[in-house]
């Protein structure tokens, strides 16, 4: 199912921040579901992680692009669970429309059963999926 769909680029300690856009920007996302920019976890605080994933979501959001970041000292956990990653720091950068069709799905099932509400709001909030036009 994803076979193909999904795409690392590591972005390496001697590289600066604004490779990042260069790579959004020239990402085939017609043939490819998303990006993954990997980077060294001391590379960024989880504050900056953060702040620069706000960032980029403002520049891409006109694109219908959705960038959600994952910091190792970022945990999510759901129950005992730890859902981050854990050893980098990653940015995930996809369509908003297609993530929106899964969680629809997801919906429908049990997956978002043990998630607490301020995390379920967290992870497929209007933040995600805003209301108003995005034309």
């Amino acid at each position: 199912m994803l076979d193909g769909k999904v795409e690392f680029k590591e972005l390496t300690d001697a590289e600066p921040d604004s490779n990042i856009w260069t790579r959004i920007d020239h990402f085939d996302f017609k043939n490819k579901d998303v990006l993954v920019i990997i980077a060294a976890a001391k590379r960024w605080t989880p504050h900056y992680t953060r702040k620069l994933a706000e960032q980029l979501n403002q520049t891409y959001q006109r694109d219908d692009l959705l960038i959600m970041e994952d910091h190792p000292r970022l945990i999510e956990k759901v129950k005992n669970v730890r859902l981050n990653q854990g050893q980098h720091t990653l940015l995930f950068v996809q369509h908003r429309v297609k993530l929106k069709k899964f969680e629809d799905i997801l919906k429908r099932t049990n997956y978002y059963n043990n998630f607490s509400k301020s995390y379920h709001r967290s992870v497929t909030g209007t933040w995600r999926h805003p209301a108003k036009s995005r034309s």
